[in-house]
């Protein structure tokens, strides 16, 4: 442990922060889904047509990037676990036009506003935690975190599913309006800053901070947001299309495409856990964050890319384990690129830089609905939207695999900065 870096016993706080973040997310995943899982009776209900339905997919993340900065920059110097009261409850109250029954118009003005108070949740989260554990213990505690959403398909498909197939999609709105507002309740009792929310500067002594324009430019960064457009392509394309596919496309049907649709959330989640474990060993071993989190991750990325580009053309039951694959792995690359910024950028500038990388890359959220409504009006749609997914997949591998390097970018950080970054 660095000598800087402030001694403070574990204790089962910093597991019970870590618990009710990861239901955070999950409630925050449950959200994204529920209008691709309830896409039929949706569409039948409000009379919407393809491209009508692509734009509700799209609206979503219309303010997703640009609340993720604002709020991501205007929260660096605030208290983080009030942020994500505010956000959770925001959440709730963008259930409860759809659970009243209101109609297209309310649908995209809900979808927009849940996207604004969804953007900066992941690097809310995701900082909130770090206050709580030193950075060599970080990769368990994070990959808890990160299946956050892959548990929130796992659990909210099926669940949403026979919920919109039994009482119909209103009451699934209506569900998710008070899962949120309990979370609220919960994490004000229980949730705070942990220890390691800022760096340990001696008394007396005053740092001045690295310009995030030297993070920016840095490979690391660079790359993080590069490979996280490319996954999150896939995973807005799973959200908003993928229940859709196994019904229209493999000829399953709809309650049990919802049950099919958790199948990569599920495989995400075993691989999250796996490779957070093996990371935590290697970097208690010595291993090098390049080595221990950026080329498995660009692995994923690899073989994703290829899976999605073969499963199209492959019968039925090798397509359910192609996309399980396709799908899953994307998800369980997201912790990763958490790691190595984490790595690279000390607490004090890690909140708004992980904002605004998380916000370039979930743009991806509004292009990847409309290209893949503008496929489907052509004949073999799917097969070339999912085709295009996984060439983006295998680009932002090797992309990944080039400039991602935290070893690297710290040497090249001003002297004034390394030790906040070892005591990060």
């Amino acid at each position: 442990m660095p000598a800087s870096e402030p001694l403070v016993p574990r204790s089962g706080r910093a597991w019970t922060v870590t618990a009710l973040v990861l239901l955070f997310l999950l409630i925050n995943y449950a959200d994204k889904t529920v209008v691709g899982l309830a896409a039929e009776p949706i569409m039948n209900d409000l009379g919407l047509g393809e491209q009508q339905y692509a734009f509700v997919q799209s609206g979503f993340y219309f303010l997703f990037s640009v609340s993720g900065v604002v709020v991501g920059f205007a929260a660096a110097k605030r208290r983080t676990s009030r942020v994500m009261v505010v956000l959770a409850l925001v959440w709730g109250l963008t259930a409860l036009p759809m659970a009243a029954g209101l109609g297209f118009g309310a649908l995209v003005a809900s979808r927009i506003a849940l996207g604004a108070a969804e953007g900066p949740a992941v690097p809310a989260a995701t900082h909130t935690v770090y206050g709580w554990f030193p950075t060599p213990d970080r990769a368990l505690p994070n990959a808890l975190v990160h299946i956050g959403p892959t548990l929130g398909v796992v659990a909210s498909a099926p669940l949403l599913s026979w919920i919109i197939a039994d009482f119909g999609y209103r009451t699934a709105f209506g569900v998710l309006f008070a899962l949120s507002v309990l979370w609220a309740a919960a994490w004000l009792l229980f949730a705070n800053d942990g220890p390691y929310a800022t760096s340990a500067t001696p008394a007396g002594v005053s740092r001045e901070p690295v310009p995030y324009r030297v993070f920016f430019r840095s490979g690391t960064v660079l790359g993080a947001i590069l490979t996280g457009f490319v996954a999150f392509w896939a995973t807005t394309t799973a959200l908003g299309f993928l229940p859709r596919y196994l019904s229209a496309g493999l000829g399953i049907g709809h309650q049990q495409a919802g049950t099919l649709s958790a199948l990569p959330s599920l495989f995400a989640t075993v691989v999250i856990l796996v490779m957070g474990a093996v990371s935590t060993r290697f970097r208690r071993g010595g291993a090098g964050s390049r080595r221990a989190y950026c080329l498995p991750g660009m692995a994923l990325l690899a073989i994703s890319g290829t899976a999605m580009i073969l499963f199209p053309h492959t019968e039925k039951v090798t397509a359910i384990v192609l996309i399980t694959i396709a799908f899953g792995l994307p998800s369980a690359f997201y912790p990763m690129v958490w790691l190595l910024i984490g790595e690279l950028v000390p607490p004090e500038r890690r909140l708004a830089v992980t904002a605004a990388t998380t916000a370039v890359a979930t743009s991806a959220g509004v292009f990847a609905p409309l290209a893949m409504g503008g496929f489907l009006t052509a004949e073999n749609g799917y097969a070339a939207g999912f085709g295009v997914c996984g060439a983006l997949l295998l680009a932002g591998a090797v992309a990944g695999a080039v400039l991602i390097n935290p070893e690297r970018d710290q040497r090249r950080l001003p002297a004034r900065s390394l030790e906040s970054v070892s005591a990060a």
